[in-house]
């Protein structure tokens, strides 16, 4: 299943996202293997988060552009 049709599937208007540049503690690189801790206000439970999270990497430009395109 591609990720779109994830999203279409589970309802394009209940999905949140997260951006790990606004909500990085901290970053650093070791061994070439980026590290990096976040904080999210999702609250968590006895299996871990309430909600599941995805961390979902795209091109920077690709998706700074319809960011721009968008507002």
């Amino acid at each position: 299943m591609k990720l779109s049709e994830l999203i279409a599937a589970y309802g394009d208007a209940e999905v949140c996202y997260q951006k790990l540049d606004d909500d990085a503690d901290k970053l650093r690189m070791n061994n070439g293997i980026t590290h990096i801790t976040f904080g999210t206000t999702e609250r968590i439970g006895p299996n871990g988060t309430i909600k599941m999270g995805l961390v979902v990497w795209m091109d920077r430009d690709k998706v700074q552009a319809i960011i721009d395109r968008s507002k």
